[in-house]
């Protein structure tokens, strides 16, 4: 009995050491490490952004994004390549190689430093962030299929340390199996509720 006791003690212990220092590490290298995720955050949406709106003029993306549904959809329309084949040059050359390179990043930050969710970056980077809509996880999302178990496995582990809450680890898990299914969700933080006559997922998280 002893023994066992000692050896849950033993591993309680080990896991809050390896929290403290990930937390360390996290606050000693914060300002690189955000400036470095920024550039990726900002490279990804620019990209993605231009295919639809052919600018790379954040004001003028946001004043679309900001239309109703029908102004935005003429504007898309509007914006539209004259041939898909630079579009899927974009995706091709510059889009998807980049998510491989941006995700293969993350994960080297992850085993490093532990999910660096908002909470805890706000904890020790005492900088103000510009960009408002800047997250970490819309890095994760972008995966390439090669990745995806990894994650999953690396992911799971965040959300046993509570780095990472149920829902974005609900979202992430239904990425990395194919997006086939909204059970990873649904198993994860989401409920389905009707309104207005319409379902769609809900997060319960706060």
């Amino acid at each position: 009995m002893r023994i066992k006791l000692f050896l849950v003690t033993l591993l309680i212990t080990n896991s809050i050491c390896g929290q403290n220092a990930k937390d360390n590490l996290l606050e000693r290298d914060i300002s690189f490490l955000v400036e470095e995720m920024l550039f990726m955050y900002d490279y990804d949406q620019a990209l993605r952004e231009y295919t639809q709106y052919k600018t790379f003029d954040k004001n003028e993306t946001n004043r679309i994004e900001n239309l109703n549904d029908s102004l935005r959809q003429y504007e898309i329309v509007k914006r539209k390549f004259i041939s898909d084949s630079l579009k899927t040059k974009i995706w091709k050359d510059y889009i998807n190689p980049k998510d491989a390179v941006h995700t293969e990043r993350m994960i080297e930050i992850i085993k490093i430093y532990g999910y660096p969710n908002k909470e805890r970056i706000n904890k020790y980077y005492k900088k103000e962030i510009t960009n408002k809509e800047f997250s970490a996880f819309l890095l994760l999302i972008h995966s390439p299929k090669e990745f995806w178990k990894e994650l999953e496995v690396l992911m799971k582990i965040e959300l046993e340390e509570g780095r990472i809450n149920e829902c974005a680890y609900g979202y992430l898990l239904w990425h990395v199996t194919g997006r086939k299914s909204f059970k990873p969700m649904l198993d994860n933080g989401y409920e389905m509720v009707i309104e207005d006559g319409k379902t769609r997922l809900m997060s319960t998280c706060k």
